[in-house]
């Protein structure tokens, strides 16, 4: 990466083609693929679209084979989407990065998220999409203010000059503008010493110089500073207070906030939806919410399909007929029916019969229930809002759940990131539920610094419910007006990141919190510690949400 950055793309090379024992392995395994995707990679860096999608071809296949629903495919689609807009085959690059921005989304994978907003600006702009273009930099520039990664977010500036200064900028065309943004991108690449890079920066403000066209005199100041793009913390506050408004959700996060303004959109259609994440992740809030956007007249029920009998939910769902079976003395109206106007939660929905899902898909094609023991039907308007926490590929391979119901339901599915990957929000959560246990428990009690720095680093295996859940515990055990010490957090260290990136991020997430803790708070001696930049620890502190 370092000679990368220089602009040593020989180097770079050799480093993996000729160096003693870093030959390319043969063998399909990750090391192997992440080695042919580098290669990619410097052939990408100098803009060679060609070359570098061989390499990323070559690891296609074998990705999809060891790790569909990897990190690996998330990245080799942006890298793909951004050779094909190298080689002016645009619609094939923004199907491919979009592809690629829903997998990172799943994934909860930030940076290739961010990164990828990039390629889709460019590709919609290419496309004459230049609103969707100008939508998708302004969410790159979002993300960037959120998380460390100057060499990417440099790139950013580069492209959202090229393009405002650019035949694709209609409406947008702007030369200050333009200049700005390369002042940014010099600015970031020359701080890490991105040579190569720097160069390109410098090379585009060489064009204002040598330009007969006079660019709009800017003050010194707002040159290094360069405009913000439309966001800012007051419009983030707007969004989080919206969200704990409608779903009841404490959230800044802007992954989360943006998937459920989507919810939003989506619950305006009245039509079915289904709720995939982890136990603990507010499956629950997701389908109030809907329902109250719904803005259906009639009541909202919630069922929880695992905790039915299965001889019993078919009646629940659907009601019976007097004598249908053995018990039936009287005739029962079903949740369905008696939710006409209105919406049926049904939680954990795999857990429920082959059989029953059947009839359940009946309903949702036709609008008509038929009771147990009935031989007429009835004509029914309520909109079902499903849950699950198994994982969206089982269900698609129909493991224990009928596929066509699963497709039924999947133009509307919505998938909720587990705590771990939420960041910052886990400090919001800790302060929110804290203060409800303490007015529920009716006393003072304080929650010290290295206390709230362990629940922060801990990675939550059961999500949003565990934290509350812990805290409440803490509040009664502790003794009014004493604080709670970071001893007395006792919490469960199982490791549960699902992926290599997550991994070091808790890791680099705890180090940083015992580096705290020794060095008595002080950030400047905790990040010489660690080996790190001040700037870059009091960053990461605020993306963690470390105090």
């Amino acid at each position: 990466m370092i000679e990368l950055h220089r602009g040593g793309f020989e180097s770079a090379s050799k480093l993996f083609t000729s160096g003693p024992g870093w030959e390319i392995p043969r063998a399909e395994s990750r090391p192997s693929l992440l080695t042919t995707e580098f290669i990619g990679d410097i052939h990408l860096e100098q803009g060679h679209g060609e070359e570098a999608l061989k390499h990323y071809d070559e690891v296609w296949p074998k990705a999809l084979a060891l790790v569909p629903k990897g990190d690996i495919v998330a990245e080799l689609r942006r890298r793909r989407a951004e050779c094909y807009y190298l080689m002016g085959r645009h619609q094939e690059a923004y199907d491919e990065a979009k592809t690629g921005l829903e997998h990172c989304r799943e994934l909860g994978d930030r940076y290739e998220e961010a990164a990828t907003y990039r390629v889709l600006a460019l590709t919609a702009a290419a496309l004459g999409r230049t609103g969707e273009a100008k939508r998708w930099f302004d969410q790159g520039f979002a993300y960037y203010d959120d998380i460390e990664t100057p060499y990417e977010w440099g790139k950013l500036w580069l492209a959202y000059g090229d393009w405002i200064s650019g035949p694709h900028a209609a409406e947008y065309a702007d030369a200050s503008g333009a200049r700005e943004a390369y002042l940014a991108a010099r600015d970031h690449f020359e701080r890490m010493g991105a040579e190569a890079k720097l160069a390109e920066a410098r090379s585009r403000l060489a064009r204002f110089a040598e330009s007969p066209t006079p660019v709009p005199q800017t003050a010194a100041s707002e040159l290094e500073r360069p405009r913000r793009r439309p966001r800012g913390s007051a419009e983030l506050d707007r969004r989080s207070a919206w969200a704990r408004e409608t779903f009841g959700f404490v959230t800044r996060n802007k992954m989360v906030l943006d998937l459920l303004e989507d919810v939003a959109k989506l619950a305006s259609a009245s039509s079915p939806m289904l709720i995939l994440g982890e136990s603990g992740t507010g499956k629950d809030l997701i389908a109030h919410g809907v329902h109250k956007l719904s803005r259906r007249a009639g009541a909202f029920v919630p069922i929880n399909c695992a905790t039915l009998p299965r001889e019993v939910i078919e009646s629940e769902l659907f009601g019976h007929v007097q004598g249908a079976f053995t018990g039936a003395n009287r005739e029962k109206t079903g949740l369905l029916e008696a939710c006409d106007g209105g919406t049926v939660f049904l939680d954990e929905i795999a857990e429920m019969s082959i059989e029953l899902q059947s009839r359940l898909l009946r309903f949702l094609e036709t609008g008509e229930i038929r009771r147990v023991g009935a031989n007429k039907t009835l004509d029914v308007d309520t909109l079902v809002v499903a849950a699950t926490n198994r994982e969206r590929a089982s269900l698609e391979k129909g493991a224990g759940f009928r596929p066509d119901l699963y497709y039924r339901l999947a133009h509307a599915v919505v998938v909720l990131p587990p705590l771990r990957r939420r960041g910052e929000d886990i400090d919001l959560l800790v302060g929110h539920f804290f203060d409800d246990a303490c007015l529920e428990q009716g006393k003072r009690v304080r929650l010290s610094a290295g206390a709230r720095n362990r629940l922060v680093a801990h990675p939550w295996p059961g999500n949003v419910r565990q934290l509350r859940a812990v805290l409440r515990r803490m509040v009664i055990l502790t003794a009014a007006d004493h604080e709670i010490s970071p001893d007395a957090v006792h919490l469960d260290d199982t490791d549960v990141a699902s992926s290599l990136s997550e991994e070091l991020e808790q890791a680099e997430r705890r180090r940083m919190v015992e580096a705290l803790s020794q060095s008595a708070g002080s950030r400047s001696d905790a990040a010489k510690a660690l080996g790190m930049a001040r700037t870059t620890f009091v960053t990461k502190m605020k993306r963690y949400g470390i105090r």
